[in-house]
């Protein structure tokens, strides 16, 4: 099994799958994933809000995440091929000295060094993860910053500031429901004016191939043009899209919350 987003493996060193094993593994991913939505219909129509179905993925994602940790903390866990990539969509967030950052499934803090070079502090930054192990490695290499264990559905700051800033890197597939956080990113936590900045040093072919090996943990591919736009519009997201760079070893989408003065 590869860990999980993890830069270790480049895309073309994976294996690639005989056609009818891709095709069987494809229909796995479907089932699994239909499954859960049929379950939590089902939770629904019982009276629940699926919230329990929630709990055990975010579960399951801080599980196997405490379990990779020392993966991700380790001096390899970011390739040299990959570092030019990283800096790309540091520069995509547009940081200055003033930005306020949120680092949302910051992991160990991989992306820290490359939003400081950009100019931004690390006493101006935020990680957020479901994984106190992955943080539990962040907090000492960037003591500097603060880290807070948080599913992102429930996360606000507790003073109602909002970012500059919402990063989303390498992570977005791996939500319950990434419109709903969307949703949710666009009421409560980033500024009018604001950009989210949705990534993946890997492209996404690579998120593809990780979906094969673990469906459970991948629950969603990342959203081409069309259909990202469509996600905006069914959850009624005031985003509008700056940039969309969908490259085979690059993946980085820059979103603009609208102002008040651009909706009137």
């Amino acid at each position: 099994c590869l860990p999980p987003c993890c830069y270790l493996c480049p895309v073309d060193r994976l294996v690639t799958l005989p056609s009818r094993w891709r095709d069987e593994r494809l229909k796995l991913r479907d089932l699994v994933v239909s499954s859960d939505t049929m379950a939590l219909s089902e939770e629904v129509d019982a009276g629940g809000d699926g919230a329990d179905l929630v709990k055990e993925h975010n579960r399951y994602q801080e599980s196997v995440f405490d379990e990779q940790a020392h993966t991700f903390a380790g001096p390899a866990a970011t390739t040299l091929e990959v570092v030019p990539r990283m800096q790309r969509i540091a520069r995509a967030c547009q940081l200055g000295p003033e930005t306020f950052v949120l680092d949302v499934a910051t992991g160990t803090g991989a992306m820290l060094p490359f939003y400081t070079a950009e100019g931004v502090p690390l006493s101006r930054i935020i990680g957020l993860d479901l994984s106190e192990g992955m943080l539990r490695f962040a907090r000492q290499s960037f003591p500097e910053a603060s880290f807070v264990k948080s599913d992102i559905m429930e996360y606000t700051e507790p003073d109602g500031r909002r970012f500059d800033r919402v990063v989303f890197n390498a992570c977005f597939g791996n939500f319950w429901d990434s419109g709903g956080v969307l949703k949710h990113i666009s009421s409560s936590v980033v500024a009018p004016g604001g950009i989210v900045v949705i990534s993946h040093p890997l492209g996404r072919r690579w998120l593809e191939n990780l979906q094969r090996e673990d469906p459970k943990m991948v629950r969603h591919l990342l959203p081409d043009a069309d259909e990202l736009l469509s996600l905006l519009k069914q959850h009624s997201v005031d985003f509008s899209l700056v940039s969309f760079d969908d490259e085979e070893e690059y993946y980085c989408v820059v979103l603009q919350k609208q102002r008040a003065c651009d909706l009137s």
